[in-house]
């Protein structure tokens, strides 16, 4: 073996990093196990999918943010299970649902909020198991089908009347003060089958972790903290983004299947690394800077590397990495240019996307896809947590929606028991 430790000096290693990191290939697009999806990043076991992002399972979507198993969907974020929907945001098992959010294992509702187990309704908000109900109105099926026929979707003076009848129907139900499901001791939004998490956000299957952020791509984290976007299948680690399956690691960007590794980024099925990038493989022995030193050396150098790293301010991986970004995919020229109205920056339609919305009668966008993008994720509270009290039994929450925001917040128990 050849020692390379006397080559490595503590002092410069913040700089020895970052010319290593500058010379090392960074991946512009990140598609695992997945086929024509080469547009869009973080797209793993998908097929024929375009413009997606941290997402997985997938098949004909586009545009589509932080979703899973989705099939025939466009312009949807924060989804999984739902097949032939477009624009919904937080809805699961729904299939052929538009304008939608927070709904659950409905079928054809449009324009609603909050549903759960509805089929055939429109503009509706907190049904259960409802049918042909039109802003919460239950109809005859004749009925329903004939004021269906007369709404214009591709009006845009009457979806914003939609929207703003939906809002208002909105501010008259109690919500429930968070977005949790088969949780233990959690607090944060968006978390599901987790226990003993403390701020967490977009979450599954975590345990004991805090301040997990978008950990729902396949499963969370264990005792780990600040973590994410999109960590996955993680132990004992901190300060990661960006990577999967790791155990007791830190200060890692866009990783994966890493054991005792520290400061690195772009490195795979490797052990004892510190302060590598681009590294494959190397599961046995010890590295600093890519180079192979002793056990002993390492034991050596790591505790004075990071006394270097504290009095310099370098407290995680993009300080260390001086918050470089790496460069992005380009996007080529498609069918129809357009001209963003919000941004006012080109952008063009699809084949794939013009089919997908003629079919399904919906509008060309006039938005560009990040724009699109920030509108649905601005649809939910900001990551900020508050103390108000229950609007029904007044107990303390710890919650997303500050004390003088608009409508009705109750606690868990106040919410079921209203809740039809």
């Amino acid at each position: 073996m050849h020692n390379f430790s006397c080559m490595i000096s503590p002092e410069t290693f913040i700089q020895d990093f970052r010319d290593l990191r500058r010379k090392s290939p960074q991946c512009g697009s990140w598609a695992r196990a997945s086929e024509n999806c080469d547009y869009g990043d973080i797209m793993v076991v998908s097929k024929d999918s375009y413009m997606c992002f941290n997402s997985g399972n997938c098949q004909n979507a586009y545009y589509c943010e932080d979703s899973r198993q989705m099939t025939d969907c466009c312009d949807c974020t924060f989804c999984e299970g739902c097949e032939l929907c477009y624009e919904c945001v937080d809805c699961d098992n729904c299939y052929d649902c538009n304008y939608s959010q927070d709904c659950s294992n409905c079928r054809s509702t449009d324009f609603s909020y909050g549903c759960k187990r509805c089929k055939n309704c429109f503009g509706s908000v907190d049904l259960r198991d409802k049918e042909y109900c039109m802003f919460n109105e239950q109809l005859t099926k004749e009925e329903y089908e004939k004021r269906l026929n007369d709404f214009d979707y591709a009006s845009a003076s009457i979806r914003d009347a939609a929207f703003a009848k939906v809002e208002a129907l909105k501010l008259e139900m109690p919500r429930m003060y968070t977005h949790q499901l088969d949780n233990e001791n959690c607090t944060g939004d968006y978390v599901y089958h987790s226990k003993n998490c403390h701020i967490c956000f977009d979450t599954r299957h975590t345990e004991d972790s805090g301040y997990i952020i978008q950990a729902n791509l396949d499963m969370g984290t264990k005792d780990s903290w600040d973590c994410g976007p999109i960590p996955t299948g993680m132990d004992l680690c901190y300060d990661v983004g960006y990577a999967h399956y790791l155990f007791n690691c830190h200060h890692l960007y866009f990783c994966g299947n890493l054991k005792e590794c520290n400061w690195c980024t772009d490195c795979f099925e490797s052990a004892n690394l510190f302060g590598c990038v681009f590294l494959k493989n190397f599961d046995k022995g010890y590295h600093i800077l890519n180079e192979e030193v002793s056990e002993e050396d390492f034991k050596r150098l790591v505790p004075r590397i990071e006394e270097v790293l504290k009095n310099n301010g370098i407290y995680d991986i993009w300080d260390l990495i001086n918050k470089e970004v790496p460069a992005q995919p380009v996007i080529e020229a498609r069918d129809m240019k357009r001209i963003c109205l919000l941004c006012e920056s080109d952008f063009v339609l699809v084949n794939d996307e013009v089919k997908f919305l003629d079919e399904h009668k919906q509008v060309w966008p006039m938005y560009c896809p990040p724009c699109r993008a920030s509108h649905r994720i601005n649809l939910r509270n900001r990551r900020d947590l508050y103390k108000r009290k229950c609007d029904c039994c007044k107990e303390t929450l710890i919650t997303t929606f500050p004390e003088n925001c608009e409508g009705l917040v109750y606690c868990f128990n106040c919410y079921m028991d209203e809740i039809k």
